[in-house]
């Protein structure tokens, strides 16, 4: 099977993974949301990460050759205003840092299955995510979607601990 027959089965397994998240929304109306992203979170805790790093940007990198270790292609990067001088601030005693996601295999899935961003799918994402980076920082980390769009979401990673 050649690189694009693969992803075109991913493809659609991701659109049956939107509509199964379309249809657990229905039904379990917001807590959804977070059934989903505990369910990533834990897949991200349990992983086989032992790397140890405290310097956010330096375990950002390392978050990112995690995922790619174990199939995941999600690209990511750190992004500040021109304005700013440093990625990393303090949002209410925790440290925040801007980040870009680009190429998204399930944002695409979404709009290919007509289903809205920002919900139970994203948020199996940000579990998973947000586990990696636990378990890599050792911190307690969130993730806010400050802006979904078609071709890039802004998010805000929070750490604390």
């Amino acid at each position: 099977m050649g690189p694009s027959e693969t992803r075109d089965e991913l493809q659609g397994l991701l659109v049956v993974m939107a509509s199964l998240s379309h249809g657990l929304e229905q039904v379990l109306g917001r807590g959804a949301e977070t059934v989903t992203f505990r369910a990533g979170k834990t897949v991200g805790l349990k992983s086989g990460v032992t790397q140890q790093e405290s310097d956010i940007l330096i375990a950002l990198g390392k978050v990112g050759e995690a995922l790619k270790a174990h199939g995941i292609e999600w690209p990511f990067e750190a992004w500040k205003p021109a304005s700013e001088k440093s990625f990393i601030y303090d949002k209410d005693g925790k440290q925040a840092v801007k980040l870009v996601f680009r190429n998204c295999m399930v944002r695409c899935a979404l709009f290919r299955y007509g289903h809205e961003q920002k919900q139970s799918l994203c948020m199996m994402n940000h579990g998973l995510f947000c586990g990696y980076v636990q378990k890599i920082t050792g911190k307690r980390a969130e993730l806010d979607i400050l802006h979904a769009g078609e071709n890039a979401c802004l998010k805000e990673l929070l750490l604390q601990g």
